[in-house]
């Protein structure tokens, strides 16, 4: 089976594609990426990828801003034929197309070489913030995805809750769900844990992530001194947090500096608790699931939740932690405080954790979908 995954940034920066390949790779099948080339760029990079790669370079003529509403338009349409042409070149029995931008350019490739098309969504892209003020633009997109995803041999998304709105909104069959978690191999159960009970919250400093509501939630902890508050990683909020954490008392906050993604479930098994709060900010938010869910159940941590369909639908399952009722600092203190006073449901969200990573992990959520790839290819 010959395999063609296609994603529009430089390849090695989206992790989901990289835990692709990884597995594709372990299962022997036949694989090569082809990419954009973004502002991320590394050519050193991209040598590190074990399989072809070809990255598709932009037209001089059309880099940069562009305020004509025809360049943007022409720019795109280049892009598309560009990726597209790349695809053909591979001859692939499958594509696997990550996303919505580079489903277009995969549809028509598929068009040319009548094969089989896998599209991976790992968002609804359509309902995303950053589209808030450009609906007019949305509804096209959706129109599109719409369209073609009738057309696709397989949809995957990323949570029960997404393929449910696909399914609805797009009158298709259920999308298949793999989720974007860790792999098992990344498992570490750290016996040593850091001074105090440590509440960690890792990733980008960015809005709807928590790190105000733990920030804020600092008065209400001040009768637990054990109870410390640690924050790791960077972002645009960073200054900001630092300042409202001294503002409130930031003897019992600390910032850890980023780590590079293979120390990330290490240094968070030194921590007791794991917080993954998305707010609902938009409908993608609403219906996605935290990738750091489930870095923290790798690192054997409970996890405190915002009450999001799917974060619901893991915690009956598995009962690995707490899910707050809203996002403010009142209900997050009084899971802290809970997780922290009883300590025999501490140990039982503790050992849960550790079984959810074992039942969802990336090879077996991806083996599920190779085997339903090599049954297209076969019923060709």
């Amino acid at each position: 089976m010959k395999v063609c995954d296609v994603v529009l940034n430089s390849v090695w920066h989206d992790p989901r594609v990289r835990k692709q390949i990884a597995e594709y790779m372990a299962q022997g099948v036949e694989l090569s990426c082809v990419g954009k080339k973004c502002n991320r760029y590394d050519e050193e990079k991209i040598k590190e990828i074990p399989c072809k790669t070809v990255i598709v370079m932009p037209d001089p003529r059309y880099e940069g801003k562009q305020r004509s509403v025809f360049k943007k338009l022409k720019r795109e349409r280049i892009w598309q034929e560009a990726v597209r042409d790349a695809i053909v070149e591979q001859k692939p029995d499958i594509i696997h197309a990550n996303d919505l931008n580079a489903l277009i350019p995969a549809y028509m490739a598929k068009k040319i070489l009548n094969c089989k098309l896998v599209y991976d969504s790992h968002e609804i892209y359509v309902e995303n913030n950053f589209l808030r003020d450009k609906r007019l633009y949305a509804r096209v997109l959706k129109f599109r995805e719409k369209r073609i995803c009738k057309k696709v041999d397989q949809m995957i998304c990323v949570s029960h809750a997404a393929a449910d709105y696909f399914a609805n909104e797009y009158n298709i069959p259920k999308p298949m769900v793999v989720t974007n978690c860790s792999l098992k191999s990344e498992q570490c159960f750290a016996d040593k844990k850091n001074d105090g009970f440590e509440v960690l919250n890792h990733g980008q400093f960015y809005e709807g992530r928590g790190y105000d509501v733990m920030l804020e939630a600092i008065p209400l902890l001040k009768d637990f001194p054990e109870i410390k508050l640690a924050l790791r990683g960077f972002g645009k909020l960073e200054d900001q947090l630092r300042s409202r954490a001294k503002d409130l008392g930031d003897e019992n906050v600390r910032f850890y500096p980023p780590v590079h993604v293979s120390q990330l479930i290490p240094e968070a098994s030194g921590s007791m608790v794991g917080v993954a709060i998305t707010e609902a900010i938009c409908l993608n938010f609403k219906l996605s699931v935290s990738n750091k869910l489930f870095e923290y159940a790798s690192a054997g941590l409970p996890v405190i939740m915002s009450d999001i369909p799917e974060h619901r639908y893991l915690n009956e399952k598995y009962e690995f932690g707490i899910i707050i009722p809203d996002d403010t600092p009142k209900s997050f203190a009084d899971a802290v405080i809970k997780l922290y006073s009883d300590k025999e449901f501490y140990n039982k969200c503790a050992e849960n954790a550790k079984r959810l990573s074992e039942d969802v992990n990336w090879e077996n959520e991806f083996a599920k979908l190779i085997e339903v790839e090599r049954a297209l290819v076969e019923r060709k």
